[in-house]
């Protein structure tokens, strides 16, 4: 899988992960996964083609908005845009052709599941894990190639600093 695909294989949980349901259904902020994560290479099985990645999540609990900078191994840098809500709607992408919408859902107040569509078809699946303590976020992958084959890969992102 090229970079984008890895770039894009790690938006669609953090979107989300500001926003949470009480039992209530109504929307709160949880500064959880709000914030700036940075990919551990050293912790994560993410082909070596991503050098470096970072993400900035900002949420008011409804609107979420995702803006992820990565590096490649050729040194270009790719900067990749979701805006969106924690609804379960499909929301377009800006800056990689890997995919064109991203949905979010809630499955815990700690986990969240993203789906990935390129011209409607799932390319990937992902659930992204909050730590106890909030300070690292182990997303697992499931990426779909046009033959139907399945690859999974899993990364941790530590936390630089709190939205």
């Amino acid at each position: 899988m090229n970079l984008i695909g890895r770039a894009l294989i790690v938006i669609v949980p953090l979107i989300a992960a500001g926003c949470l349901q009480s039992d209530a259904g109504k929307g709160i902020v949880a500064r959880g996964f709000a914030g700036t994560w940075r990919l551990n290479r050293v912790q994560s099985d993410i082909p070596p083609v991503t050098k470096s990645q970072v993400i900035v999540i900002e949420t008011d609990g409804v609107f979420v908005k995702m803006r992820e900078t990565l590096v490649n191994d050729k040194d270009q840098t790719l900067t990749i845009s979701v805006d969106g809500k924690f609804d379960g709607r499909d929301y377009p992408v800006s800056g990689t052709s890997f995919a064109d919408t991203v949905s979010y859902r809630l499955l815990a107040p700690d986990t969240i599941e993203g789906i990935a569509k390129k011209d409607g078809v799932v390319v990937v699946k992902e659930t992204a894990v909050l730590s106890e303590d909030g300070k690292t976020i182990r997303v697992t992958y499931r990426s779909f190639d046009k033959e139907g084959n399945t690859l999974t890969n899993h990364g941790l992102f530590e936390r630089i600093d709190v939205r």
